[in-house]
């Protein structure tokens, strides 16, 4: 399926969902209610002089009721963390300003409100490797409540729905905690108090439903898996629900799915293929790493999709979406970027699993289909897949590392082989389960299966920006029996020389194709292959599988030569003498300022051919003197600091 994606779009997705397919603009609606929510949370982001490496958060017993006519959130959390350092005597909480504290419980002290942080002072101080508690009960409206974060609304049909989206940093829009990814709590406790008539769905196994009276009923669901933060969810509306059961190596679960009543039909279009993929990703990934909880869907009305562990949230029903948010239950929840400068860890792989499970389906050629639809720089923003400044919305969540993301697992599948390229996910899952990783990680993973250093890879494809753009060009000959093809291939962009394995498919004249690979790594390269058998026609084509994100520029070999050179050329200029017209021809292989001139015998410049921007490869044009007297002349070319000259007579 061909897709394309603008991320600029402004998708009004807080109440305005449509029970149909996602359809191919499901990407952007999840990027821009990520963006949004990223956008509205700047405002807290956390002061760098603040340490959060003083502890480690262990578990979480997060308590919730509501007002949901008014909006409000009622809160009761219960942290217990370890003192990584001896005496430890305060610690720091994100939590947003606009919620307000009622009481506090636990070894605490004190608390002081600093914009959205909170410094906690404990009651005792805590000793390296002793366990701690802090409790808060808390209130009122989370920021932006009809979008960001935390959403109260409503469906077509009028049904509350609460739901939240807490990535990046806007679990502490919610609840007080310790908001980074690379900080993991072994586990949680989540209860939730609603009205009889709805139901709350989030993390892990539903322990029990609890009847309070008074048409209120507590939903405790428990994770016991390591979860960051941004993975918590809430995801409260009058569900339709129904499941599946998936059978693995290492036991059964349910596959749940809750939606809206009124999209029922369409839904069990699409997700019924949920459990089909949990196999497909097992088989090449290992086994879905929640097996003893569940993996769950429930539907809400923000766009695209949130992978939120062990239950995802969906904003729409299409096949990839469903297939994305499943992949990130490996990659993004299990392993998860330490930081937001590797997203790509998360957003790309997930991206890639989309054109694997294309394959799965449909064969290699929808593979090379799919990640060909993924080249769409001109949405891209920046070129590099690594997030050098995490202050930028659009650069966190960006097309550049969901598309170029997947790319780079593309190529590197190219580069380090099938089996190898398999072997890697699996050897950087046994390092990184249930932790958080960076791109030095996986790195480190891809080399050690690989064999041999990666660094050329990572520095061309994840931290800088661009990509080859090959000039081919190629002739071809008989010798004896045999067919001798020499193919002419250059790197003309602009900046760093990309080192690629490329495979060369040679397509004879008679049918007979021969796929070959070499390795550009030089501005520069020749290579001679001989075909047995005498050809009449021979047709040369680069990377026809399409494994390198790239620009390809076909060239005819120079006819007055036969053969696509390596370097500037000024050929001979005919006819010479000559008195009427002069025919230069030249071969430039790089782009750069470009002069072509006339200089007679006392090195007077007398006549300009062209002057500018090179066009690169052959080039030939038609000098008619005007106003010059019969004698000899100099034909120059002069490319940046290389310079050529050819002697022509001119007679009247």
């Amino acid at each position: 399926m061909n897709r394309v994606f603008n991320v600029v779009i402004l998708i009004a997705v807080a109440v305005g969902y449509v029970c149909g397919q996602a359809g191919p603009d499901w990407l952007k609606a999840e990027i821009e209610s990520k963006r949004r929510a990223l956008a509205r949370r700047w405002s807290i982001k956390k002061p760098v002089s603040v340490s959060r490496h003083s502890y480690d958060v262990g578990y979480y017993k997060l308590s919730f009721s509501f007002d949901i006519e008014d909006k409000v959130l009622f809160g009761d959390v219960c942290i217990k963390a370890k003192s990584k350092i001896p005496g430890l005597q305060k610690i720091y909480l994100d939590f947003t300003s606009c919620l307000n504290i009622d009481e506090t419980y636990g070894d605490v002290a004190s608390i002081d409100r600093i914009g959205n942080l909170l410094k906690v002072s404990l009651s005792l101080p805590v000793d390296s490797g002793e366990v701690f508690s802090v409790g808060i009960r808390y209130h009122g409206t989370p920021l932006a409540a009809g979008f960001d974060g935390f959403s109260f609304s409503r469906t077509r049909k009028g049904v509350p729905v609460i739901s939240t989206l807490s990535e990046p940093y806007f679990a502490s829009g919610w609840f007080p905690c310790k908001d980074v990814p690379e900080d993991k709590a072994d586990s949680v406790d989540i209860f939730i108090t609603v009205p009889d008539t709805l139901t709350a769905v989030s993390n892990g196994k539903l322990v029990e439903v609890i009847s309070r009276g008074d048409s209120l009923v507590t939903y405790h669901w428990k994770e016991s898996y390591p979860i960051a933060t941004y993975l918590i969810s809430l995801a409260i509306t009058k569900y339709l629900h129904w499941s599946d059961t998936y059978y693995g190596e290492e036991g059964s679960m349910p596959v749940d799915y809750w939606v809206y009543p009124e999209c029922d039909s369409v839904a069990r279009e699409v997700l019924p293929k949920t459990v089909d993929m949990i196999e497909f990703f097992s088989s090449i990934w290992g086994e879905y790493p929640f097996i003893k909880e569940k993996y769950g869907q429930a539907q809400f009305n923000w766009g695209g999709g949130m992978e939120h562990q062990t239950c995802t949230s969906i904003g729409g029903f299409d096949e990839l979406l469903t297939c994305h948010e499943l992949a990130h239950q490996w990659w993004g929840d299990m392993v998860t970027c330490a930081n937001w400068h590797h997203i790509w860890l998360n957003e790309g792989f997930a991206r890639y699993s989309e054109a694997l499970w294309e394959e799965h389906i449909f064969g290699k050629g929808a593979l090379c289909s799919y990640v060909e639809s993924l080249d769409n720089p001109q949405d891209w923003g920046s070129d590099r897949v690594y997030v050098e400044d995490t202050t930028s919305v659009s650069n966190i969540f960006s097309l550049v590392v969901y598309n170029k993301g997947a790319w780079v697992l593309h190529m590197l599948r190219k580069v380090v082989g099938e089996d190898k390229f398999f072997d890697i996910f699996r050897e950087y899952r046994n390092r990184y389960e249930y932790s958080v990783a960076t791109t030095e990680d996986f790195k480190e993973v891809c080399e050690y299966i690989y064999g041999d250093t990666l660094d050329w890879f990572f520095d061309e494809w994840v931290y800088s920006t661009g990509r080859p753009h090959y000039y081919v060009s190629y002739s071809y000959f008989s010798e004896g029996d045999s067919t001798v093809v020499d193919i002419y291939l250059s790197q003309i962009q602009s900046g760093i020389i990309f080192k690629m394995p490329v495979d060369i498919l040679i397509t004879s004249s008679s049918g007979e194709d021969t796929l070959l690979t070499v390795w550009s790594d030089e501005r520069s390269q020749e290579y001679r292959f001989k075909l047995p058998g005498k050809f009449s026609g021979i047709n040369v084509e680069i990377d026809p599988e399409n494994w390198i994100l790239k620009n390809v520029t076909y060239k005819e070999i120079v006819p007055e030569l036969g053969y696509y050179p390596d370097k500037i050329l000024l050929l001979e200029p005919y006819p010479n003498p000559f008195n009427d017209a002069l025919i230069v021809s030249y071969f430039v292989p790089y782009a750069g300022y470009l002069k072509l001139s006339v200089v007679d015998i006392l090195g007077r410049e007398v006549g300009i051919l062209k002057e500018g921007n090179s066009e690169i490869g052959y080039n030939r044009l038609v000098w008619f003197p005007s106003n010059l007297p019969s004698g000899n002349y100099f034909i120059v070319l002069k490319l940046k600091d290389e310079i050529i000259v050819k002697k022509v007579m001119y007679l009247k």
